[in-house]
Order: structure tokens, then sequence, then C-alpha cells
């Protein structure tokens, strides 16, 4: 099996983990070299999410407040989120299913939150990707409401929940916060609106992929010809009776080639997610896993 991050990031989760942490390193260094308090200053102004998205047309900032954090533990606990929750969806979902998650959960979770702070005097800042978390575990308990699963509660105590009381449990949470503090709050400080958003954007996802619809996916190519040429196969008749040719043979003989095959196997489950593999495929990964721990 592959190693982590052998032969670069085959998961976007890995990306995300690796550009939170570096944009971390990054606030850090400006705040403390330009005087500014910790989540404040330019670097907010610009870069994190406001009424300036409408008044100034800071349109980038919806991109750019997942990157911004208010301090190391907010920082560490969206990384565990997205290491033990927004990885096995994404390898759940495929990255396509997945891309389109991330950016539902930032919309809804940005509009959301900015309909209640909008008139906020001072300017009140939306900064960090906690909506992306939630949004992956409102479609992981959706997904799975019934299956039991065992955490470690404070990392002591091993506890055993079906997930969608878990769901029930952060949704009521979310929602004593938002009632009680976001919009009693003076200070403007809160974010409950933003994390609602966010498991809004999970169901909504939950709903889009359970209907059978797809989601247009993006490719750009300078010889659009020349691809549909290229993909264009051979009508083949199988006689009737006759056992359809398999579409592929992996010598699990030859560690090389069976390394290849699961190379391959493991970039198809990175784009489209687990179930688009056959069976064929999903046996050639149980055989590999025995035969390349022996080397």
């Amino acid at each position: 099996m592959k190693k982590p991050f052998s032969g670069g990031f085959h998961s976007t989760t890995d990306k995300l983990i690796v550009a939170l942490v570096t944009c971390f390193v990054l606030q850090v260094i400006f705040e403390l070299f330009g005087g500014h308090g910790h989540g404040s200053g330019p670097l907010f102004k610009y870069f994190g999410f406001s009424n300036l998205f409408f008044e100034r047309g800071y349109l980038w900032t919806l991109f750019t407040f997942p990157f911004l954090q208010q301090g190391p533990l907010h920082l560490l606990i969206t990384l565990l989120g997205l290491h033990f929750i927004v990885r096995s969806v994404e390898l759940e979902i495929g990255r396509r299913n997945f891309h389109w998650l991330c950016l539902s959960s930032l919309s809804f979770g940005a509009f959301l939150w900015i309909f209640f702070h909008y008139t906020d005097t001072p300017i009140s800042i939306l900064s960090g990707s906690t909506c992306v978390v939630l949004s992956s575990l409102t479609f992981f308990c959706f997904s799975n409401a019934d299956k039991p699963i065992t955490f470690l509660l404070f990392l002591i105590l091993p506890v055993t929940l079906k997930p969608k009381f878990i769901l029930i449990g952060v949704l009521g949470l979310l929602l004593f916060g938002f009632v009680f503090s976001e919009l009693r709050d003076e200070s403007n400080q809160a974010t409950y609106s933003s994390h609602l958003g966010g498991m809004l954007a999970g169901a909504f996802i939950y709903w889009f992929i359970l209907s059978g619809r797809r989601f247009p996916s993006f490719v750009f190519t300078t010889n659009l010809r020349k691809n549909t040429t290229r993909s264009k196969k051979p009508i083949r008749f199988v006689k009737k009776g006759s056992p359809p040719n398999p579409s592929y043979c992996v010598d699990l003989s030859d560690q090389q080639s069976l390394q290849a095959e699961v190379d391959r196997i493991l970039d198809k489950i990175n784009e489209n997610g687990f179930g688009a593999l056959s069976q064929d495929e999903k046996n050639t990964l149980d055989k590999a896993k025995g035969l390349l721990n022996k080397h």
C-alpha cells in the first residue's frame, strides 16, 4: 500500500491540513513583526470574511477566511476534525463531490453568519474552517446513522454511540449557543451561525448525492477534438453464453506490477470514492495488503 504523502499528496484533506498549518505559521510571523494583536489587524481585515464582501467587493475573502485562525487551540481542533472526520468523508464520496462539499460549507457558513452580523459595529470578522469539519460530520452521521462508532471522550473515556445521536447532540449545542450566546453577544465574536450553515451544507450534499444527481466537473483541455477522438473505443460483441473478458489482469507475484495496480485503484478511490470500485478491484486491494506487508 502507499505510504502517507508518498509520491505527492493524493488526498485533498492532506493538502488542506498542510495549507492550514503553513498559513497559521505565516499569520503568526506577520502578527509578531507587524505589531498587531492576534486575530486582528489588516490580515483579518483583507482576508477574513465580513460585510466588506458586499460593500467593497472583497470577493476573495469567501475562499481565504478558512485559512485564518483565532489561535493554536482553534487550529488544533480543526486539524483533529480534518484527520478523523473529513478524511473518511472524502474517501467515501470521492474528490469531486468532496470539493463541492467544501465549497458549499464555506458558502452556507459565511452567508448565514453575515445575515446576523451585517450591521455589527465595529465590523465582525469570520475566520476558521470549522464549517467544513461540521459539514463533513453531518454528512458522515447521515450516511452512517445507525452504525455504532467508538471514540475517546476527552481522549480518555471510550464511548460507543450511533452517529445520529452524535449529530443530534452537536446540533443541540450549536442551537443553544446560537440563541443564548451569539444573538445576545455584544462583542459579536460568536460564530455558531457559521457552524450551523456548515451542517446545513452537509445535509444538502447528502440529499443531493442520495437523489442520484451528479455535480458538474470542470475539466480544461487544449484540444477537445483530439481528446474526444481518443476516448472512442471500438464496439465489441460477445457471443451469447460466453463469459466476458476480464477488464484487466494483475500478476500478483510481480511486486512492481501489483504496486502499480494498487496505485491506480487508490487514485480511483480519491477521485470517485470507495463505492466506485468493482469487486475485482476490492479483491485486489485485500490481497495486496497481505502481499505487500510481507516485503
